[in-house]
């Protein structure tokens, strides 16, 4: 069957965007089709075939499409991208969702405790062929939390999403496991939460004034002996703030070294980012992500079944108060400077030892 060929030039507002996209959006094709086209080579850009649906135009690029009318054209399926500790869930040219596991730094720190997961993202990347990729942070999650984090591509996408956080809203939902029987089955907790100057860990303050303001609400999911499972929304997005909140109405986060006890149960805090939804930076779009349990969760809630206790193991109870999760929590919180701490670098004025010479005449 002979082939139809349709052609589109990028204009000045296609630059940047992907081939697959520029297929999309003036040839009418879906995302899959687009794939499909690409991966059978019957694109093509400035007369060289596409390999790659990600691959970049410019403007005044000229792709060509050249299909067989009425024939489906699909891509192979592919294993998800990720890596060692990391899985994608949604990639656009806009974000980046990613599922990370417990003991992976979202972003880079002081302390030389390895690859964050912004750094093995653009690893990835470059990997890929983007020779300059960017990333900009938008949120994060705690070094020993597991779950959702989401990352922008682009500086009008970041721009979006942080004032989306900001505005409060963007649907967080994690899941935690705290110790003793949290009462009622929901609820909202209210605290100030400030940071102590030399550790830098976060506690909560009587006064207002000295704090900044915190909220979450919870729902009890399931009871067990000695501990109880909640669905955690967050209303603010402060660091270690359920963590923190939780262990302030004396229900600690099972497996909590810094702001409770270990356990025997889990070796890191019991707390997962189990569900993402915000609003597509372009568009309209709600975008909705989920996180399945990760199997140490899973263990958990196993042996919590069983009547398991929550109380640290012997070889630890000693070294209760003296140890923390981190070997030092200053170097491993990287606190951006406030606005007074802020200075613009000029050049100096030039000063004189003396008096000003009179002018003569």
């Amino acid at each position: 069957m002979a082939q139809t060929v349709r052609k589109v030039e990028a204009g000045a507002n296609d630059a940047g965007r992907t081939v697959q996209r520029l297929m999309h959006e003036h040839l009418g094709v879906s995302n899959a089709e687009a794939k499909g086209l690409i991966a059978s080579g019957c694109v093509a850009r400035n007369r060289r075939t596409v390999t790659k649906p990600d691959e970049r135009v410019y403007e005044g690029d000229r792709v060509e499409v050249a299909a067989e009318p009425g024939r489906k054209y699909s891509a192979a399926a592919q294993a998800p991208r990720g890596g060692p500790g990391w899985r994608v869930v949604h990639e656009d040219d806009d974000l980046i969702v990613v599922d990370k596991d417990p003991g992976l730094l979202t972003v880079p720190t002081a302390a030389p405790v390895g690859d964050s997961l912004e750094e093995l993202l653009l690893a990835s990347y470059k990997k890929r062929g983007h020779k300059k990729p960017t990333l900009h942070v938008v949120h994060r999650i705690d070094r020993f939390t597991s779950g959702l984090v989401v990352f922008a591509r682009t500086h009008p996408a970041a721009m979006e999403l942080r004032r989306q956080f900001k505005e409060r809203t963007p649907e967080r939902i994690y899941l935690a496991v705290a110790e003793g029987k949290v009462e009622p089955d929901r609820g909202r907790l209210t605290h100030s939460l400030g940071e102590n100057p030399k550790s830098l860990k976060i506690h909560v303050v009587a006064k207002e004034s000295d704090g900044r303001p915190a909220s979450l609400r919870y729902l009890v999911l399931e009871r067990f002996p000695h501990a109880t499972l909640l669905e955690v929304a967050l209303e603010t997005g402060r660091r270690n703030q359920i963590r923190v909140q939780l262990a302030a109405e004396r229900h600690p986060l099972v497996g909590d070294f810094s702001y409770g006890q270990p356990s025997s149960l889990i070796p890191r805090v019991a707390l997962h980012a189990h569900r993402l939804e915000f609003d597509a930076p372009r568009g309209r779009k709600r975008l909705q992500f989920e996180s399945p349990v990760p199997e140490d969760f899973a263990r958990l809630l196993k042996k919590l079944k069983g009547g398991a206790s929550v109380a640290p193991p012997p070889e630890e109870v000693a070294l209760l108060g003296k140890k923390d999760e981190h070997a030092s929590v200053r170097k491993q919180v990287v606190r951006a400077p406030k606005r007074g701490e802020l200075r613009v670098a000029r050049k100096p004025e030039q000063r004189h030892t003396g008096k000003m010479p009179r002018k003569r005449g």
